[in-house]
């Protein structure tokens, strides 16, 4: 649960990330990566909704000095706080809550690692 500052920077020397309020999603994005493992039809169902929806990708860069690369997955709403896919979103978003303890959470993404390809959401959607 997001709780003081204080409380914060010590869960996070502790390896916790528990960015939920009220034990439910917050929507702050801190979990949404580019690259993700996905199963070829979860692939396939994700660039059929894009087509469908005419969904654009989202861009997540400060303007700065030099080019960064953007980490964030592309259907990263950051102005609304939304995943643009969320219906057709994947499996390891779907299993993903951030206040489940921490070697669950690991376990989870070497489950998911193993299983799948891991996609460059921007590459496969849009061929960035």
């Amino acid at each position: 649960m997001i709780g003081t500052l204080e409380q914060m920077i010590k869960d996070m020397e502790h390896g916790v990330y528990d960015f939920t309020k009220d034990g439910k999603c917050s929507s702050c994005g801190s979990c949404c990566s580019r690259y993700l493992p996905l199963s070829s039809k979860e692939l396939k169902e994700i660039k059929r909704y894009v087509k469908k929806h005419h969904i654009k990708p989202k861009e997540h860069i400060f303007p700065t000095t030099e080019p960064m690369l953007d980490m964030t997955c592309p259907f990263r709403d950051e102005e609304n706080k939304i995943c643009t896919i969320y219906q057709q979103r994947p499996q390891i978003c779907r299993s993903f809550l951030c206040s489940n303890p921490k070697n669950g959470i690991w376990a989870t993404k070497r489950e998911f690692h193993a299983k799948y390809r891991v996609v460059d959401m921007r590459k496969e959607i849009w061929e960035e």
